[in-house]
């Protein structure tokens, strides 16, 4: 009989922890997409703008009028439902600006934190070992294969467009699947762009300066990586 495998055990207080400092970074670091934006710091780590709002809350990383209103209220002794009625605001609004008082301790949602902060944390690597390799001008083999692993950490991230069309990836074989087109970007379109943009040393003024099929989505990706640089 074969072995049953131990179902993962989970640190509630480190694993809130690690939340914690992960929206902390996201939204203070001024070098991140997601910096000073809640929802943006809640698309980097797959999690609702309620959500983020709490988290930085919590961390003490975000405060608003709203906030110190609400916190003011609850502090007084108001319940939630007099917070409403008095902010005008809905029941999860209320608490999304409340700070967590304990960690998640619920199996399912602490499984799926710990995935949120593994994915975070590979996909800024993958970006940093990419930026680390252009800035010591490794071969071009090097690159494409670091990029290539970019682009696999970044399957199902959303992206959006310069047109404003939100949109994510899949990753198949050598291929990205896009979910706003029936055709794929094949690696090879994707390494030629990305070799334009560097030739171009990441000045890129728009999708048509790449010049392949599926430029106003690659545009982006390569924005979030670092290949191209917008103000």
């Amino acid at each position: 009989m074969s072995r049953q495998k131990k179902k993962p055990t989970y640190s509630a207080e480190k694993i809130m922890k690690e939340l914690l400092e992960a929206a902390s970074s996201v939204y203070l670091d001024k070098e991140s997409p997601g910096y000073g934006s809640i929802r943006r710091t809640g698309e980097e780590l797959d999690i609702t703008l309620l959500k983020a709002r709490k988290l930085l809350i919590t961390a003490g990383a975000y405060s608003s009028e709203i906030s110190d209103e609400v916190n003011a209220l609850y502090q007084s002794g108001k319940t939630i439902p007099e917070i409403q009625e008095i902010m005008g605001l809905s029941r999860a609004s209320v608490h999304s600006y409340l700070p967590y008082k304990k960690g998640i301790y619920n199996v399912k949602e602490l499984s799926l934190n710990a995935e949120r902060i593994r994915r975070y944390r590979a996909r800024e690597a993958a970006v940093k070992a990419l930026n680390t390799a252009i800035s010591a001008n490794m071969n071009q083999t090097q690159l494409e294969g670091l990029l290539w692993d970019a682009i696999i950490q970044f399957d199902s991230y959303p992206f959006q467009t310069v047109k404003k069309m939100k949109y994510i990836y899949q990753v198949k074989g050598n291929e990205m699947l896009i979910s706003r087109k029936e055709k794929s970007i094949t690696r090879s379109s994707v390494n030629i762009a990305f070799h334009i943009a560097h030739e171009m040393q990441g000045n890129v003024s728009g999708p048509k300066k790449l010049k392949v099929f599926g430029a106003s989505y690659l545009y982006p990706v390569f924005c979030r990586f670092g290949i191209i640089y917008t103000e």
